[in-house]
């Protein structure tokens, strides 16, 4: 009975670890995908400025 709860436990334990992993990876990608649209928006405001009457 015991090792069958233990079972149970290290199961929901690396379910939470895996969501964790997953919330990490996602907020890495969300991280550099922001970062380039900040720098390509820097290096087109400045062109903008040369364009506009």
């Amino acid at each position: 009975m015991e090792t069958r709860r233990d079972l149970k436990s290290l199961y929901l334990v690396w379910k939470l670890m895996e969501l964790l992993f997953h919330n990490l990876l996602s907020l890495v990608i969300a991280t550099v995908a922001m970062e380039t649209l900040i720098r390509t928006s820097a290096l087109l405001v400045p062109s903008l400025d040369r364009v506009s009457p």
